[in-house]
């Protein structure tokens, strides 16, 4: 099935549309519905923009990924912080918002603080502002503020078949931490250790390069079927699975002899940037790469057909509209959504209809 124009097939962006046709739209906002990570707004009389983004940490606790209050902060700021990333921006500062368990006691409190600074001062930013409420279970939203230069923005428009398809480290560790949440409830070693980072240093280069960027938050396969229906095209990885995945994700699926896709194919992800890079632009890119230290992960290519398709170990092509659609059709049930998602990968794989 061609993807093109196909993104209401997708039931979150389905739900996004109903929203976004209720409200009047900003006539400085430079980027349409779903074409960047964060939202762009111009500021006349200059070359720059605002970008704004806003995510909130609350089913994540709710199941179990984020258990210690630590891990809830850095979560908290890094998911926002992801999204300037992913569009160029120069971060500058966090607004958030915590519910804090009507029970939780100080330590609680200011270990998620702890948290928030930890993830702002690795980003080299800070904690400009905010509100705190008490409710039944804990959760955070955080609001991302950034400036970017309108010339060099990063968007998730404009791969074109024959660029080269990126990602700015290992994937598949977000889908691990899903797992042991949900099977092993490991709280007190790798899920307590997971400290994903944005990646805003990385970002100022690609943003120089780049045809198109998105961050991996929703996994690799969400993110690629996305950019797959934004600019129709498709994505070849030509680079055997065990070399894209992280080590401890490659481990885990050994060990249980899974496919090490589910690592890939959840809706949560580790936050990397995935972007693309056009033909002409790969010797320079990966000169300024070197030249600041900075190492890419080549995943393959864009390719024109839309599809998203797997050169190793075995040619197939990713059911990724059935998978992205699954969670919803088990209500949420993210138990119930791996054991799907195992049998969907174990059958046979055909195209990327969204069933």
């Amino acid at each position: 099935m061609c993807l093109a124009n196909h993104l209401n097939q997708i039931e979150e962006n389905r739900i996004i549309e109903g929203w976004i046709h209720t409200f009047s739209r900003d006539p400085h906002q430079v980027n349409k519905p779903h074409e960047a990570d964060a939202e762009l707004i111009s500021l006349p009389g200059t070359d720059q923009l605002i970008a704004l983004s806003i995510d909130t940490i609350s089913e994540e606790i709710g199941l179990g990924f984020y258990q210690d209050p630590h891990t809830i902060g850095w979560m908290g700021a890094t998911v926002t912080l992801s999204d300037l990333a992913a569009v160029g921006a120069r971060a500058a500062g966090l607004l958030i918002s915590v519910t804090l368990p009507e029970n939780s006691n100080v330590e609680f409190q200011l270990g998620i603080a702890a948290g928030v600074n930890d993830a702002c001062s690795r980003a080299g930013t800070h904690v400009i502002g905010g509100d705190t409420n008490f409710g039944a279970t804990a959760s955070i939203t955080t609001s991302g503020i950034g400036f970017v230069n309108r010339h060099r923005v990063l968007s998730r428009i404009g791969c074109q078949p024959g660029d080269k398809l990126y990602a700015t480290g290992s994937l598949g560790s977000g889908g691990l931490v899903a797992a042991k949440a949900l099977w092993e409830n490991e709280c007190d070693t790798y899920l307590k250790a997971f400290r994903p980072l944005a990646r805003l240093t990385e970002s100022q280069i690609i943003r120089q390069f780049a045809s198109a960027c998105m961050d991996s938050s929703d996994g690799l396969i969400a993110t690629l079927d996305q950019l797959c229906r934004l600019n129709q095209v498709g994505f070849e990885l030509d680079r055997p699975v065990d070399e894209i995945l992280d080590p401890d994700a490659l481990q885990f699926c050994s060990a249980l002899d899974l496919d090490p896709l589910l690592m890939l194919a959840q809706p949560h992800g580790e936050f990397e940037l995935v972007f693309t890079i056009p033909a002409g632009e790969q010797a320079t890119f990966k000169r300024h790469a070197k030249k600041q230290n900075i190492g890419f992960l080549l995943l393959g290519e864009v390719i024109s057909k839309p599809m998203i398709h797997l050169l190793y170990p075995e040619s197939r092509t990713i059911e990724s509209g059935r998978i992205r659609n699954l969670l919803h059709k088990v209500d949420g049930n993210f138990q119930r959504y791996l054991e799907e998602l195992i049998r969907i990968l174990e059958g046979p794989y055909s195209d990327m209809a969204a069933d």
